[in-house]
């Protein structure tokens, strides 16, 4: 990039790339802050856990700084670490504990419909039970509302395999609500 240009928005000091400074990275973390917290809240039960993450992320956005290499938009590479941080937290949590469910509570179906809490609950529980990778592709597009395209750059894959891992995402949601005694088409 030639000297006149004004560093833009979510550049990481475009004068140099092997050379970051402090403003650059502040810049970063206040615009994508929000949307990482956001993508693991929708992940964890916890706000702490949610934070946690969060700060993780950039913690090893920081120390990977001088790896960037400007193939993608600073937002992607981004979301891809927090993307693989979700996963690898996701995988450690399912192996260390199992989600207890209240079935009594999931059978009525009416209550499911008629509280938004409890179905977010639910959802939450039933995410939970399926493939991180499945987890990460159902938060990016249905919950972070991305396009497949962008999902398909945060994931390090194609556009159609997003598509395609999406479909199979939703297929596995709906069987795991469904033996949980919830109507997949009522949420």
């Amino acid at each position: 990039m030639s000297k006149g240009h004004e560093k833009e928005k979510g550049n990481l000091n475009p004068d140099n790339t092997r050379q970051y400074d402090a403003d650059s990275f502040n810049r970063l973390v206040l615009e994508n802050q929000e949307k990482i917290y956001s993508l693991f809240r929708r992940m964890v039960a916890s706000h702490d856990e949610a934070d946690d993450l969060t700060q993780e992320t950039f913690i090893k956005v920081y120390k990977n700084l001088s790896k960037f290499r400007r193939e993608s938009a600073p937002f992607t590479w981004i979301y891809r670490i927090a993307v693989n941080t979700g996963i690898n937290y996701l995988r450690r949590q399912k192996a260390r504990q199992y989600i207890g469910l209240d079935s009594a509570n999931l059978k009525s179906g009416d209550d499911v419909n008629h509280n938004s809490e409890l179905t977010n609950r639910l959802l939450q529980k039933a995410l939970k039970k399926i493939s991180p990778k499945q987890q990460m592709v159902i938060i990016l597009r249905s919950y972070q509302g991305l396009p497949f395209k962008e999902v398909a750059n945060i994931m390090e894959s194609t556009e159609n395999a997003a598509k395609v891992n999406f479909s199979h995402a939703l297929k596995s949601l709906k069987r795991v609500l469904e033996n949980m005694g919830a109507s997949y088409e009522s949420m």
